[in-house]
């Protein structure tokens, strides 16, 4: 029997942690301000369109008079895709851009003016005419001059056969064969961010090309990037790396180098993190601003209203609420845990508005307690299942918030299939006065602009998703090391629309919450060092990033960093050759790998000191 004591005891623990039970609920239902978001700013204090860098405003009007170092030359077609992703790389870098249709113009401009010499000429190779025989001579003096070259793609493999000084000036001692087939593309380390990395043909890398003619590059010149063929074209007799076809190479010069790209990289954004890659290895060291933001966007969840119940029903054995609820939510809880991340949420109060199924105000204010509660943001999403006008959407999601939230103002939108003209429509309804950055879906390779990020509008910016992650493959993986290595920028997009209305098996939930986690591995989600944010978070540093501007200079082992005043900290990767960073004044350090470094530069003016490492 228990004594009259130990019941009295036992009473007072059971009443006590009830207590304690009541109390932690009571207390974290009235800590929980799901009604407010916490990311609503006053949009006359943030920067806007015209406050970005461009890279066309003449010197004497910007607040940094940059040195030459930071003038970039492009020769060739301006209308060319690489065109287009060097001027914006130079913008992003903060760079000086100026652009000639041929050598001979530049170099017009360049006696007429007095100019002197450029960090860099990145050359179209296919946008020249290499009949002209004093376009090699006018290269290689300027390589005698110590002027670095990049050719950003190369011309027809007949116009190479034909033209040995052109061989000469790439560093190529033969070409092998005209095309081959390799079977895979090895990516050497210290080059991206992210190492090493090997690209089979077996799972078709994005932006790979596994075709390529065969140019075999003179021995002391340095690879980055080459194919491998099979054993038969290789034969039995191992080649040196300057022997395997290569895609990426440096022609190592007493004065200048030379760097060379054997196909299209340079027409993607991946081409991006190739040219601050390059300009790495051009210079002793350098630093240069990143957004440093790793976005995972859920978009269309939550959902509120009863969507494609039978097929739902079949499938899970539940309906979209019980399936969100019971199914859904504790896996996004899960990833979220296992890879430390800040979510973003984009609901959807409906997708299909013509049936009869209005969205659910105790599931709308059950959700938003949830997301709170996980830190996530909650975002406003643009899809729409039906043949709903946009307008007339908007319109019926304005009503329904006006009866669950009145409070709440939402500072972002997942734009999905609206054109341009639609969302700037929707933008100009009430429910999306506070809105101040739109999330737009992944663009496919060659789709779209090159710029991953930027303004939408004169006070809205924009910023692209690189990843699907319900797409079960690796093959954005080098995109994914390239936008690392020129913007410290990642965003993945989990459209869940596809789960509420399936296509086919990859549609179902635990097949695409599986690629979801398999991708996040792969991928490296959050292990190359940069910041966690939601996209309102995102969006802040999106504005820094585009109105910053900066200079810099070293004196024995310091760099002196000065930038101007952009609202708050901004970020820089800083690579450098066998030096480590001993002490960082205005600002702090977190090492990304070896030789490379994320600097957050708090103050206007930082001091960054190095120590060789022997």
């Amino acid at each position: 029997m228990i004594s009259r004591r130990n019941y009295f005891t036992i009473t007072i623990v059971m009443f006590i942690v009830f207590f304690l039970f009541q109390f932690s609920n009571v207390a974290l239902e009235s800590w929980n301000h799901y009604e407010v978001n916490e990311y609503i700013v006053d949009t006359s204090e943030i920067s806007n369109k015209g406050d970005a860098f461009r890279a066309d405003v003449e010197e004497d009007q910007r607040e940094f008079v940059h040195d030459l170092r930071e003038q970039i030359v492009f020769i060739g077609d301006q209308e060319a895709a690489v065109s287009e992703t060097a001027s914006l790389w130079t913008t992003y870098t903060k760079r000086g851009w100026m652009a000639y249709p041929t050598l001979e113009a530049y170099e017009k401009a360049r006696v007429a003016e007095n100019r002197k010499d450029p960090a860099m000429i990145l050359i179209d190779a296919m946008g020249l005419d290499w009949e002209e025989e004093d376009n090699c001579e006018r290269l290689e003096a300027y390589v005698q001059t110590g002027v670095p070259l990049v050719f950003c793609n190369l011309p027809e493999v007949t116009v190479l056969k034909g033209n040995k000084q052109l061989q000469e000036l790439l560093g190529i001692k033969t070409i092998r064969a005209e095309e081959m087939a390799v079977t895979e593309i090895h990516l050497h380390r210290d080059f991206l961010l992210g190492g090493e990395a090997f690209y089979s043909e077996d799972g078709p890398e994005e932006g790979m090309e596994f075709t390529l003619p065969w140019y075999e590059v003179s021995a002391g010149n340095k690879i980055y990037i080459n194919g491998i063929p099979d054993k038969k074209s290789a034969g039995t007799e191992p080649l040196a790396d300057t022997q395997l076809p290569a895609v990426l190479w440096c022609r190592v010069t007493e004065t200048a180098p030379v760097f060379v790209v054997n196909g299209s990289y340079l027409e993607d954004v991946a081409g991006l993190g190739i040219l601050s890659a390059i300009s790495a290895k051009i210079n002793p060291y350098e630093i240069y601003p990143v957004v440093n933001a790793q976005n995972m966007i859920y978009a269309n969840y939550p959902g509120m209203a009863k969507e494609n119940e039978d097929v739902l029903m079949e499938l899970y054995s539940q309906s979209l609420e019980g399936l969100y609820q019971n199914v859904v939510w504790p896996d996004i809880v899960a990833v979220r845990r296992e890879n430390s991340l800040a979510l973003s949420c984009m609901l959807a109060p409906q997708l299909d508005y013509e049936d009869d199924n209005d969205p659910d105000v105790v599931q709308f204010e059950r959700y938003m307690k949830l997301l709170n509660e996980q830190r996530a943001e909650t975002g406003l999403s643009g899809t729409c299942h039906s043949d709903t006008p946009v307008e007339k959407k908007a319109a019926r999601d304005y009503e329904f918030m006006k009866e669950a939230l009145p409070t709440y103002e939402f500072t972002s939108i997942y734009a999905d299939d609206l054109t341009p003209e639609a969302i700037l429509s929707v933008l100009q309804e009430e429910l999306f006065a506070s809105v101040r950055t739109v999330v737009e879906k992944v663009q496919e390779e060659g789709d779209g602009s090159k710029e991953v990020i930027g303004y939408f509008s004169e006070y809205i910016t924009r910023q692209d998703a690189v990843i699907d992650g319900l797409e079960d493959s690796v093959r954005h993986d080098f995109r994914i090391r390239c936008l690392e290595t020129a913007l410290g920028y990642t965003s993945v997009l989990v459209d869940l629309k596809h789960i509420v209305y399936p296509e086919d098996e990859r549609d179902e939930w635990a097949y695409a919450s599986n690629t979801v986690r398999q991708n996040l591995q792969d991928y490296r989600f959050g292990e190359y060092g940069f910041d966690m944010t939601t996209v309102s978070e995102c969006d802040e540093r999106i504005r820094a990033f585009l109105a910053l501007d900066y200079k810099e200079h070293r004196e024995f082992n310091t760099i002196y960093l000065e930038r101007n005043d952009v609202g708050g900290p901004v970020w820089f990767v800083l690579r450098t050759d066998r030096e480590e960073i001993e002490s960082v004044e205005g600002g702090s350090f977190n090492k990304l790998e070896d030789d490379a470094y994320l600097v957050m530069a708090e103050q206007e003016k930082v001091e960054i000191t190095l120590k060789v490492v022997y």
